[in-house]
């Protein structure tokens, strides 16, 4: 199934509870168009490749959302107008579920680069 992943940055100095809730507005505004978050994980807090807001740390959560425009538009511009989001960027994918294990996989297992620092 086509759809969307969207990683999105949020402030390190929110709380879980205001990021719990900053996630739960976000999938209502989807729901408000038509559209569904599939998946919705929390990747953690780390380093940005540089400040944004005087912040050199981030939490990355990512989600993946059904194909339907018009939900992706408004998640969009919720994210636009709300304080705890340092950046987000989304993306088209042929296949949902493929892409979820995949970064499943990758959060689990690590990447190429961090079996090579360990040797």
């Amino acid at each position: 199934m086509a759809g969307y992943e969207s990683i999105v940055i949020l402030d390190p100095n929110t709380t879980e509870e205001d990021q719990k809730s900053l996630l739960e507005k976000m999938t209502q505004a989807v729901a408000g168009k038509g559209g569904s978050v599939l998946h919705r994980t929390l990747w953690g807090r780390r380093k940005l490749a540089y400040p944004v807001k005087k912040l050199d740390y981030g939490i990355y959560h990512v989600l993946y959302l059904d194909e339907n425009p018009e939900a992706l538009t408004a998640m969009e511009t919720f994210m636009r107008y709300e304080d705890g989001v340092l950046k987000w960027q989304t993306v088209s994918v042929e296949d949902v579920e493929v892409e979820f294990a995949k970064f499943e996989k990758l959060k689990t297992e690590g990447s190429v680069a961090q079996n090579l620092s360990d040797r």
